[in-house]
Parts: C-alpha cells; structure tokens; sequence
C-alpha cells in the first residue's frame, strides 16, 4: 500500500507544481532564442463534434442563433450577434492532463489523499489553474522514422532504448524543463479512422517514461491519445506510465498532439508554448500549444 511518504517530492511536501518547477528564467530565455524565423506550428487537433473520444467523454458546441434572425436584432443600429455554449469534458481534443487527474489508490500527485482535495465542484488542491503558461524547450523525438515506418504498430512500447536511438540520430540532447513530444504518426487516423484511433494505440511503456522522468522533463505529449502504450502489457494494471508521471514525478502530459508538421520538417528543437485555460479545480484542460522556430 503505498503512503504519502513513498512519494519522490522532488519539490517539497507542499509542491503543487510538479515537474514545471524545472522551467526556470532561464529556460524560458533559451525557448525564445530558438525563434529564429518567426514561423508558427499549431499542434492541436480541431476540437468539434465527432471528433475521437474516450469513455464517457464528449464535446457539444451549441450556437445561439436568435439575434441574427430577421427582425430580431437590438436597437436603431440593428446590433446581431451569435454567442454559444458548450458542454463537455476538459480531457477532449487536444488536452493537458493535470496533476490531480491520475492518482495511486487514494493518493494522489506529492501523496496527497484524494479526501482532502476533491468536492463535487472540482480540485481544492492540484487543480489545473495552478498551471501557469508554459514557455520553453521544445523536443520532437520521431519514433516512428527510427522505426523505418510512417506510423508504428498498434500497441508498440516506446522504451527508454528507442528514446535515447531517436535524440542520437537526431542529434539532440532531452535536457531538465523540456516539453519532449512524440510522434508515432497514429495522429494520421485523427476524423480518418476514429474507430482504430481509439481502439489501441503505440505509446510510452514504463520503462520509457522512467528515461522521461530521470531526465526531468516538465511535460510529454504525443500524436496519441493516452501518451503511453494501450492495451499495456499487463492488462491488471492500466495506465501505469499516467501514474508514474503525474502522480510520483510530476509530469505533465498532453494528448492528441499535432506532430506531422514538425516531423516532415524535421524540426527537433524549439519554441513550446502551451497555456492550459484556468478553469478552478479542473483535473486538465482544452490546449492549443505551439511551435515557434
């Protein structure tokens, strides 16, 4: 069983922030110097209806149309306007996992027990509002290129030893504060082929996570939509590399990740930018990061 003891705390017992600490003055400083071109990559998938989701996770977006209806506009200016609403799962589309989504039985991230931060209303602790925007180094390991192939297998584990074979034929070195992304090419069944997208997946095994955390990432993200491997190699316990980073290192991890752009470039290093909406007591949040080189 584990106790709040058995937790790394790298940064404190009191630390809310996790591996984001590692983002220091001066890893920003070195995050603007890679903007060198001033060109842009969007790396988050369109967040719309129909788009791939997972257990009971879902995104409605719902326009209201009555003040652009003939006769129905406001004053002598005739002033029409469309505002919406939108109902959902902060894990949909393009989305950071926070500290307090993933925990180990009733621990969760620093070993806090889920009965002191949780209230049906969101987070009083861990929650994603804490998550201040994120600037910094940007690393693209193409898993899929080492592999020789446009798009791993179903269910390939990304170990430590491919990690360190991409960043040696890359020529790249993953350093402490770095946002690591992956490609693994599943992005391509993105609104292609929903069904295969959700149904497995390549991704991170523990072993490649520890390389990850050792190296004192703040964030993971990847084409995927669970970071690390699915189904993983021990059906008796799920979502391993999920506790590994976030609940004992920290970690932060982004899903559904838009890598096709910066592989087909070959682009290994740049300008991350990502800001997660400050929704209190959110376990994670809708992102659209960037890459500025």
């Amino acid at each position: 069983m584990d106790t709040a003891a058995s937790f790394p705390r790298r940064y404190g017992a009191d630390d809310v922030l996790g591996a984001l600490n590692e983002v220091t003055q001066e890893k920003v400083r070195q995050a603007a110097a890679l903007v060198r071109i001033g060109r842009r990559y969007a790396l988050a998938q369109l967040l719309e209806d129909g788009a791939p989701t997972q257990m009971t996770r879902y995104w409605k977006h719902s326009l209201g149309l009555e003040r652009v209806i003939p006769g129905r506009q406001v004053g002598e200016n005739h002033l029409s306007f469309v505002e919406e609403t939108v109902s959902g799962a902060l894990h949909s589309g393009t989305h950071m996992d926070g500290l307090g989504h993933i925990g180990v039985g009733t621990l969760a991230y620093n070993g806090y027990p889920y009965a002191d931060i949780v209230t049906s209303h969101g987070l009083t602790r861990l929650g994603i509002e804490t998550v201040p925007p994120v600037m910094t180094r940007g690393v693209l390991l193409d898993i899929a290129a080492l592999r020789g192939r446009a798009m791993l297998p179903d269910t390939y584990a990304i170990t430590g030893q491919d990690l360190e074979e991409a960043s040696t034929r890359q020529g790249v070195t993953v350093e402490a504060g770095d946002a690591l992304l992956l490609h693994t090419g599943w992005g391509a069944l993105w609104m292609r082929d929903n069904a295969r997208y959700g149904a497995t997946e390549p991704g991170l095994d523990l072993d490649g996570a520890s390389w990850c955390t050792d190296r004192r990432v703040c964030l993971i993200g990847a084409d995927n939509w669970a970071v690390e491997v699915v189904p993983a190699a021990d059906p008796a316990r799920a979502f391993v590399v999920h506790q590994h980073c976030l609940t004992r290192y920290g970690c932060y991890l982004i899903e559904n990740v838009v890598t096709e752009e910066l592989a087909a470039a070959k682009i290994w290093t740049f300008c991350f930018v990502v800001l997660p909406i400050r929704a209190k007591g959110g376990s994670g949040s809708p992102v659209a990061p960037a890459a500025m080189v």
